[in-house]
């Protein structure tokens, strides 16, 4: 690498490496979603830096801790993920969802902006919002913060249709990912969409509620996989600028031709 200071960018070979070599150790990734069932047998044991509930009893917002729990199953197929890709992590459980698979949009900002506060340097989001206009503000706000707090958003888009907009997902600073029937060690940019990076995200086979498993297809499990591989990155890189992870994993992909 060339100059001095913090990397601003590095040489290709020396990220391909990163990539390649990096298993996320130190890195602080957050999963914004239905909770984590940290008995399950698939995460071996996994120990949570933080595990916070956020809810709304119709008037207050509460902020519990968690209980090693997963209200929905969720949750933890994208934590079973993420650790796949990125063993070395430190996961944040950040309970949004509820049983049901909804949650309301101020909710999931008190979510990320716990996980900004408590030092998280990857937010995984495998959700969207298709509401009303009026709603995207919502996101806005902490998408904004995410980024001048140099924390990188992973967002899983619409499984309908990826041109369809939805939030987070439809923010520029956002990592936007869809899900693809592809090889598991696979990733794919596709230049001049909102949705750009593309990872295996059909018939994946996760682990859900009660120790179980199932097959399941969407967005939402290529999403960390795109998360854990930032994670790798950062754990090699870590001096990298944070404004500089977007457009060198567009380069370390494969160019889609969907």
């Amino acid at each position: 690498m060339s100059g001095e200071g913090p990397i601003r960018w590095p040489d290709l070979s020396v990220a391909r490496e990163a990539l390649s070599a990096g298993d996320g150790s130190g890195i602080k990734v957050a999963i914004i979603d239905s909770g984590i069932e940290v008995s399950h047998p698939a995460l071996a044991g996994v120990s949570l830096q933080d595990d916070v509930t956020v809810s709304c009893d119709g008037v207050n917002l509460r902020i519990e801790d968690g209980d090693g729990t997963d209200v929905y199953g969720h949750g933890t197929a994208i934590a079973s993920l993420l650790l796949s890709e990125a063993p070395g992590i430190e996961i944040g459980s950040f309970r949004a969802l509820d049983s049901s698979n909804h949650a309301r949009s101020f909710v999931i900002a008190e979510c990320v902006n716990q996980a900004i506060r408590r030092g998280y340097q990857v937010i995984n989001c495998s959700f969207g919002c298709r509401g009303l206009p009026r709603y995207v503000m919502d996101y806005k706000e902490w998408v904004d913060l995410a980024y001048l707090s140099g924390v990188q958003i992973v967002a899983a888009c619409s499984n309908v249709d990826a041109g369809i907009r939805e939030w987070p997902s439809y923010f520029p600073s956002v990592l936007s990912v869809r899900g693809i029937d592809c090889e598991r060690d696979e990733f794919f940019f596709k230049e001049g969409r909102m949705v750009s990076f593309l990872a295996k995200g059909e018939r994946v086979e996760v682990p859900w509620l009660g120790g179980g498993t199932k097959i399941e297809t969407g967005s939402s499990y290529a999403a960390p996989l795109i998360s854990g591989k930032i994670a790798r990155l950062l754990s090699s890189l870590p001096d990298i600028d944070p404004a500089a992870i977007k457009p060198l994993l567009s380069v370390l992909a494969k160019p889609a031709e969907l």
